[in-house]
């Protein structure tokens, strides 16, 4: 009996010392970013690349052309029209440049939480560790989370002007060239 109680012993020291390591609190702030990153990932993951990509690549088409082949003098409206076309490079260069990056980002994180919560949940993790790794995981989802929103902020304002203006900016693009061939 004594040997059997030796054993039970022995084997509840080991669940208890295999368990988190971790308080209660830090157990919920960790649940609290792991929600808050696969949100933001599951967010940037539902953009269509294809779109965003196919999006900026015709406004840099029409933007070049309208930069470098159009050299007729124009009325000053359109020439305003044009201007204003010509600085949602802006936004749409954002889209160009970050895009695959907050994308990247986004799921290296998600991974790396998912990773956290494992070594967590298999007591691999102390107090103090976990202090410092969470707030490096809290740091890089506040800089995902800004960029994130960035992101959002130009395919919203880029995509929007973009459309309003792309019905009188290819009409004067297909003017231009029909004046060409005559």
């Amino acid at each position: 009996m004594k040997k059997h109680l030796l054993t039970l012993s022995f084997i509840f020291s080991l669940l208890v010392s295999c368990g988190p390591k971790i308080n209660p609190g830090q157990q919920e702030s960790l649940q609290n970013l792991t929600n808050q990153v696969d949100s933001v990932t599951e967010l940037v993951n539902a953009l269509d690349s294809a779109e965003l990509n196919q999006l900026a690549d015709n406004f840099f088409d029409r933007k070049n052309f309208i930069q470098n082949q159009i050299v007729d003098t124009l009325k000053p409206e359109m020439i305003f029209k044009l201007d204003a076309f010509v600085q949602l490079r802006k936004e749409m260069g954002f889209i160009r440049g970050e895009y695959g990056t907050i994308k990247n980002e986004a799921n290296i994180l998600k991974k790396q939480l998912i990773d956290l919560n494992h070594d967590v949940s298999e007591g691999l993790v102390d107090k103090k560790q976990f202090d410092r790794y969470f707030s490096l995981e809290k740091t890089n989802y506040d800089q995902l989370t800004m960029a994130t929103n960035q992101l959002s902020a130009a395919i919203t304002k880029g995509s929007k002007k973009y459309n309003d203006f792309l019905p009188e900016i290819d009409s004067l693009i297909t003017a231009y060239k029909e004046s060409l061939n005559e």
